[in-house]
């Protein structure tokens, strides 16, 4: 005698069409008195390790080596004390840029003051189109465009932490800001023969209020000095 058994299992469920984004305890971007964050680009800590967020993965393309030097590039830092961090998408789904970091310079390559970000169309959140205007840009991984269409707003980012380093520097010792330069994450006064260091600087820098978006300019590829020279893999121990 043969018995013959049929079944059915069902099993159901409910995907919402959208979900808000949940802030995880502890997360990386939180403030800390004792790592200030200069921009959501740039951390710099006391001993003046420089940490430099990275929005796209690393798989052996070098990109946390390359995003970082377009970032210090312009902030003008120890490239010996960078670190890479990967950006929390987590909060880059959370934020928007900065407006004024959305706005094309110079009409793209045109810009004369160095640079300019290319038109990728309309910026969104979705990055269907263009760009998109959350915190780190676009966080997706894919052929050279980290560096191609990276490149402006990650010098951008450098180039505004150096203002506010120096502006604060400048507030603390009651000078010019144009007396001031900045070299290998050291501030110096000419004038005074005075020099302060990024890490010593930062606590305060963070707390500057934004500098002037029309003061922020970055270079031009005939004023690099860090891009395009061969230095070892970040990520490489």
């Amino acid at each position: 005698m043969v018995a013959a058994a049929k079944g059915a299992f069902m099993l159901g469920f409910w995907v919402p069409p959208q979900a808000n984004a949940q802030t995880a305890p502890g997360a990386v971007w939180y403030e800390d008195p004792a790592t200030p964050e200069i921009n959501a680009w740039i951390v710099i800590s006391p001993d003046d390790t420089v940490t430099i967020r990275i929005a796209q993965t690393e798989i052996g393309q070098g990109v946390w080596t390359s995003n970082a030097m377009m970032v210090c590039e312009e902030l003008q830092c120890d490239w010996t004390k960078v670190r890479p961090q990967y950006a929390s998408a987590n909060r880059d789904a959370r934020e928007k840029a900065p407006e004024w970091t959305l706005k094309v310079m110079g009409h793209g390559a045109t810009d004369p003051k160095g640079g300019g970000e290319p038109g990728f169309g309309s910026r969104n959140r979705t990055g269907v189109e263009g760009i998109p205007d959350s915190l780190y840009r676009r966080m997706r991984t894919n052929a050279a465009s980290s560096v191609k269409d990276g490149r402006y707003y990650l010098q951008l980012a450098g180039a505004e932490a150096r203002e506010r380093l120096l502006l604060a520097a400048a507030e603390l010792w009651a000078v010019p800001v144009a007396e001031l330069t900045a070299k290998d994450s050291i501030i110096t006064h000419a004038p005074s023969g005075r020099t302060t260091t990024y890490g010593q600087i930062a606590g305060r820098a963070a707390r500057t209020p934004h500098p002037n978006p029309e003061t922020i300019t970055i270079k031009s590829p005939d004023q690099w000095t860090l891009m395009g020279t061969e230095r070892k893999n970040l990520d490489v121990p």
